[in-house]
């Protein structure tokens, strides 16, 4: 598990600066009873559907908007916030669901983004194998902060905070947050990310 907490981005104002937020996790290949009869009578699905989502702010804190797996919300930021799209079984390699952020052409009135997981199938992460989140540059593939969700210290619950990414200077910093909590409704977030600023 890296840090990234104080660490600024190796990033520079020449060219295009491009981050990305990767969600993988691997398939519920033999779902269990509880995940059978969960889809029978709709509280849960039979696979892990996992989503990933980058909520935006200004420099006072005011929410400006969210980029997630919604088909409505898969860009944001006049384009320079975009979602790779919606994957809801984890099938195939590597990233299973990616936010990429163009940093140097963010509108400046964007000073904050706080990146989260969660799982909308009626599972926890104690349920899902192979679950990680990871930053990195976009270009290069330099990881600057990974962690696993799944295993010995998974919780029981199904949304995850992991970054907050903010201005300072002309750059850009990390703050790590790795926090469990219960997922609500996705228009709920904008409000409860701000402590985070």
């Amino acid at each position: 598990m890296a840090s990234g907490d104080g660490t600024a981005l190796n990033v520079t104002q020449e060219g295009n600066r491009r981050v990305f937020v990767g969600l993988g996790w691997d398939p519920n290949e033999k779902p269990r009873l509880g995940d059978t009869l969960g889809a029978l009578i709709g509280a849960r699905k039979k696979h892990h559907d996992l989503d990933l989502s980058c909520f935006y702010f200004g420099n006072d804190g005011a929410y400006l908007g969210v980029v997630s797996a919604q088909p409505e919300a898969h860009t944001g930021a006049a384009g320079r916030i975009y979602h790779s799209g919606d994957n809801v079984e984890g099938i195939g390699e590597g990233d299973d669901e990616q936010v990429s952020v163009e940093l140097k052409d963010l509108p400046n009135d964007i000073h904050h983004l706080v990146f989260k997981a969660a799982i909308k199938s009626g599972h926890s992460f104690s349920d899902v194998a192979g679950a990680s989140i990871r930053l990195c540059d976009g270009y290069t593939g330099r990881c600057f902060v990974e962690h696993e969700l799944s295993g010995e210290h998974s919780s029981e619950n199904n949304a995850y905070v992991f970054v907050h990414l903010y201005r300072q200077d002309d750059g850009w910093m990390i703050h790590t947050i790795a926090e469990f909590q219960k997922n609500t409704l996705l228009e709920d977030w904008g409000e409860q990310l701000k402590r985070y600023l």
